[in-house]
This record gives C-alpha cells, structure tokens and sequence, in this order.
C-alpha cells in the first residue's frame, strides 16, 4: 500500500521525518485546519486495506474527527 496514491501525501521533509510511521495517536499534521482531511484519510486506507487500528489510535481519530462531523471519508 507505500505507492497508493490514497496513502501518499506531498509534505516537506521536516513534516515526513516528525511523522516516520506515527499513527493518529502519535503524530497529527501542525497545521490543523488540515487534521480532519488526514484523519479521514487515514481512516480510508486503513479500511481499503484492512489494517488495523489500537484504541489508542481510535480515540485520537475520533477525538479529530468529531469537530467536523462534514468531513468525507476518500473514497478508496
């Protein structure tokens, strides 16, 4: 799933090294007009490809998401 474009964002290189492979629970975009586009992102790629998801990394996602009940799950 590295090469989904579902999954590849464009990101300057401070941001992808302070991400590494941090899930919602561990890192969050700075920006956080951004956070709920990210989230629901993440959620989309884990659903198309079956990963899973501590409770830990559920509670950030949903802690994001609910401030904007809008937001759209990417198709995937």
């Amino acid at each position: 799933f590295a090469n989904d474009p579902l999954n590849l964002l464009a990101v300057d290189g401070q941001s992808n090294q302070d991400k590494e492979a941090g899930s919602a629970d561990l890192w969050l975009p700075p920006d956080k007009g951004f956070r709920c586009a990210y989230v629901a992102r993440q959620v989309a790629v884990k659903a198309k490809w079956g990963l899973s998801v501590t409770a830990s990394e559920r509670s950030a996602m949903v802690d994001v998401l609910v401030k904007c009940p809008d937001q759209v799950v990417p198709a995937s």
